[in-house]
């Protein structure tokens, strides 16, 4: 008899290799998503760990300050007096060669060398083995004295070079802080070590030269041996420290920015959740459809004495083989997909997080175990209830088709109550749970859940209306009947798309919502005409100040009336990294901060006490640290930790990670840093900005690039990062969008297949071939629009827990609900679309088979 099953098992799927290819195709799609998004974030990871590896090399701890850095006087009495601890002065930035931004690292190579030749006991373990940064390069005496003494003198990675067309010797150009710089090529680094691609690497007294930081370092890493005598050292150096100087593990500042696009990948993945969540209704549709057109196949095999455990291990086996396969197929295109998402991914955290060149794609073997697990744990979960029901048939009801039809009917309606108890559980998980993001995403999926519960009742409710409606055309009657009367069939492929559509109205009203609030914002924000600043990667980076005598020039240029000056910078916390905005605001000019709640009498009292050394938190940040008006937030200054009173909240689409907005003198006088790193100027009445660039530029020519932008460039230009930022989460929308209509197209075929006898005899008494097709089309196109109309209530549903849970929880933002008609449209078109394709082929076969092969018996 077991023989007999996986016969009858293998000839089915044979026969029908379409719907065998669609099945497949769809849950392909949702195990490549999850992929791709797995190595899309993997690598923008792993190349940031690998660049921070290559320079702190064998370190365990690092000494590290506020903006303005350390005097590296402290590594001479270091050195001095703690030589067991082998530290090692460094000084970091960013540069651009081209359009390509690097990683300046400025190291001492004789120091370096010692580090790596000392270190006690941790001098044998297998890292400390890996030729020392940069010091490969700079065998022999002669090399070591070009490094030294040639002006310019760079070494970079041998795959660098060759990308950039250079070769030892090259001559080429650099930025560095808006100054252009004359660098050349002394030698490459052929060790081939991971993380070296996206450094430059040069003597540090060059590196302060070029980065303006004469007599400082941006850190000191030490290398600190095992045992007591290396923590009494540790110790010994901790108490001595300056005030204001940090020593900790190597690596935990960095490591805190990477953290920090953790909520920015939980929502990719949740995307691609989505997708394999669409693809699991398919995989139903696909296991319950072979479960039906094997209905009699199943009663005959029960009469020879299949048990039901026969009959459900055959079902399980099918869809084991087909979630394997499926898996599979979806490795290899995820793999050709992640490659493509990587640059989205890399570019989307280059704009809002921290610079990282992802020059190579990370493959997480980890990760691709859990991607083929969620495709073959999605084809059986998809597979257990078609196997039930195949278990069920009865010998003498496996070949009444009206029964089967009765138990859909039946099984439509108890889900709507199913469908009702999804969407109160997201209701209750969301009023019950405060700041988890996991909790928001389960939330989510539970309500597009209910979508799919709800539309099968709401497809056979709509289809008996319509054929009531259509009364005198026998034809439409049918068709109308033919779809309400045969939700075993079409019920999943409409509940699939309808959950698809949902998902896509949500995330597009979220977006389009976000966007209209930014720009908004940006209106409010931007008061002044013009703004300058130097140009380069990096967010607060201390070399991407205007120079004192450069901000002189500007200021002074004819037809400037008004200037505000802002330093960003990022100070450390005992809550991690800081992004502070120190901001002297000119006439006017404090209207572009938009208070939280806070009335004039309220506001007034806010500004006085910002002037006075309070600062403002910024929402995000706010939401980050639990922070409200009248809290306060410890900082580390240049002479210690300093508490700040928040005088209040203000809004601010910046960045996911938030920040704090402090007056100027207050930073200038805590942190010792006097530098500025952008300028908005307002000009007199009736002067045109387009008058006052060029003499912008000719104030700043031979001494400093500087970027000018009038209000309209800024308002353009964020609007652009934004349509960036969100690129990836449109590709992955219509990634499930996709998934849903191939589904629909599966579930069309297999119903065209069973309905055959019907349309031969529709074909006998006169319909034409055309007609046919135009019959099977309009039924496609209901099925569209009912999936669009269980849509749009819960898609809205959807983005309002997108714009007030998720996205709340995930960053901090506050959105404001904005839906325009655009947003229904596109989903409209694309359910109609979607189900319209899905129609073409089984029009097509209707439309040719002859009426003799229709009305023939299996």
């Amino acid at each position: 008899m077991r023989s007999t099953l996986w016969a009858a098992s293998v000839r089915h799927l044979l026969r029908r290799p379409a719907q065998l290819v669609l099945a497949l195709t769809g849950l392909a799609l949702g195990v490549a998503t999850i992929t791709a998004v797995d190595i899309a974030t993997a690598s923008a990871s792993r190349a940031f760990e690998l660049s921070l590896d290559a320079v702190s090399g064998p370190a365990t701890n690092e000494i590290t300050a506020g903006p303005s850095g350390l005097d590296e006087q402290l590594y001479a009495s270091i050195a001095v007096r703690e030589p067991m601890l082998s530290a090692v002065p460094l000084l970091e930035g960013y540069v651009a060669v081209g359009d390509e931004a690097f990683q300046l690292v400025g190291i001492d190579p004789l120091a370096t060398a010692n580090a790596a030749q000392s270190g006690g006991p941790q001098a044998q373990q297998p890292e400390a083995q890996q030729p020392a940064l940069g010091i490969e390069a700079l065998a022999g005496l002669d090399a070591l004295k070009r490094w030294l003494t040639e002006p310019g003198a760079v070494v970079m990675a041998a795959s660098t070079a060759r990308r950039l067309g250079l070769s030892v010797g090259s001559h080429f150009e650099i930025v560095a802080g808006g100054r252009p710089l004359a660098a050349v090529v002394m030698g490459v680094d052929a060790s081939g070590q991971p993380g070296r691609e996206g450094l430059l690497l040069t003597d540090i007294a060059q590196a302060q030269e070029w980065l303006g930081a004469p007599g400082r370092l941006s850190g000191i890493e030490l290398r600190v041996p095992e045992g007591a005598a290396g923590a009494a050292a540790l110790a010994r150096l901790r108490a001595r420290l300056p005030p204001g100087v940090e020593l900790e593990p190597v690596g935990r500042r960095s490591r805190t920015n990477l953290d920090m696009t953790r909520a920015f990948a939980t929502n990719l993945h949740a995307m691609s959740l989505l997708a394999l969540l669409v693809g699991l209704f398919l995989i139903y549709g696909a296991v319950s459809f072979a479960v039906l057109q094997r209905r009699r196949t199943f009663a005959v095999l029960r009469a020879l004495g299949a048990t039901r455990l026969d009959i459900v291990r055959l079902v399980m086996l099918e869809a084991l083989v087909l979630g394997v396969a499926g898996a599979l197929l979806g490795l290899g295109a995820g793999l050709a997909l992640g490659r493509g998402l990587v640059a989205l991914v890399s570019r989307t955290i280059n704009d809002l997080y921290f610079v990282v060149a992802v020059n190579t794609v990370a493959l997480p073997h980890g990760a691709f175990a859990v991607a083929v697990g969620a495709g073959v744990a999605t084809a059986l979960v998809a597979a257990l209830l078609p196997a039930w029901e195949a278990a069920r048939i009865e010998p003498q009801l496996g070949l009444k088709r009206s029964t089967l039809e009765a138990r859909a009917a039946g099984l439509a309606r108890a889900l709507v109550l199913a469908s009702a108890l999804l969407a109160l559980g997201s209701g209750a998980i969301v009023l019950t749970t405060s700041h988890s993001l996991t909790a928001g995403f389960v939330a989510l999926f539970l309500l597009l859940l209910s979508v799919a519960g709800a539309t099968p009742a709401l497809l056979g409710a709509s289809a008996h209306i319509a054929a009531r409606l259509c009364h005198r055309s026998p034809i439409a009657r049918l068709a109308f009947g033919a779809v309400g009367g045969s939700l075993s069939r079409t019920g999943v492929a409409v509940a699939s798309l309808g959950l698809a559509i949902a998902a896509m109205i949500g995330v597009s009203v979220m977006v389009g919502s976000f966007r209209d609030s930014l720009h908004e914002w940006l209106l409010r924000t931007i008061r002044a005409d013009l703004y300058v600043t130097v140009p380069g990667p990096g967010f607060g980076r201390p070399e991407r100040r205007i120079e004192p005598a450069v901000l002189a020039a500007l200021t002074s240029v004819p037809g400037v009336a008004h200037f505000t000056a802002t330093r960003n910078a990022v100070v450390d916390s005992p809550r991690g990294p800081i992004p502070i905005a120190a901001v002297s605001f000119s006439k006017g000019m404090q209207t572009g901060v938009e208070l939280i709640g806070e009335r004039d009498g309220a506001s007034t009292e806010a500004w006085g006490a910002f002037a006075h050394g309070a600062i403002f938190v910024s929402q995000p940040l706010a939401w980050r640290l639990d922070l409200n008006r009248g809290s306060s937030l410890t900082l580390e200054t240049a002479s210690g930790a300093r508490s700040f009173e928040v005088a209040g909240l203000y809004r601010d689409y910046g960045n996911g990670r938030g920040g704090v907005l402090m007056d100027r003198g207050v930073y200038r006088r805590w942190w010792g840093d006097d530098g500025v790193s952008s300028v908005s100027l307002l000009l007199a009445p009736g002067v045109a900005p387009s008058e006052v660039v060029p003499r912008l530029h000719r104030a700043a020519a031979g001494r400093q690039v500087i970027f000018v932008g009038s209000n309209a460039d800024i308002l353009a230009l964020s609007m652009s990062i934004f349509d960036r930022t969100f690129v990836i989460t449109r590709v992955l929308y219509w990634l499930a969008a996709g998934v849903a209509a191939i589904g629909l197209m599966g579930s069309l075929l297999a119903w065209e297949l069973e309905r055959a006898r019907e349309l031969g005899v529709l074909r006998s008494l006169g319909l034409t071939p055309r007609g046919a097709a135009a019959l099977i089309e309009a039924q496609t196109i209901f099925m569209g629009l009912v999936a669009f109309a269980a849509a749009v209530p819960a898609g809205l549903l959807a983005a309002n827990l997108l714009i007030t849970v998720v996205n709340r929880r995930a960053f901090g933002w506050q959105i404001d609900f904005h839906l325009e008609r655009a947003q229904l449209a596109n989903a409209l078109a694309l359910a109609l679309a979607a189900a319209a394709a899905a129609g073409i082929y089984p029009a097509w076969r209707s439309a040719r088979a002859s009426i003799t092969a229709h009305l023939r018996e299996e």
